[in-house]
């Protein structure tokens, strides 16, 4: 049997850059280290859009962009000068 809440019509649309994850949340869907997160945000290699009440906000392009940047960490091992500049480069 369907659940009627599992509808289309009940289905909502977020926009990509709307900063709606919370830090704690953003290391558990990546498995991330507080102090990671906190160094790529310090470093400069993720632009948080939005805070509410001293809180660090994620849209969903920014927790995708940090899964990249983890994974040119983890997979390839740039550390973080490295990130900066293959960003820089992307970004061109």
């Amino acid at each position: 049997m369907r659940n009627l809440w599992d509808d289309e019509q009940f289905d909502i649309d977020i926009p990509p850059d709307e900063p709606i994850f919370a830090l704690n949340v953003v290391c558990g869907l990546l498995d991330m280290q507080y102090w990671t997160l906190h160094q790529i945000i310090e470093e400069g290699l993720i632009e948080l859009a939005e805070r509410k009440k001293n809180k660090k906000l994620f849209s969903f392009q920014d927790v995708r962009r940090l899964k990249y940047i983890q994974y040119l960490m983890d997979e390839k091992g740039v550390n973080i000068q490295g990130v900066r500049v293959i960003l820089e480069i992307e970004e061109t």
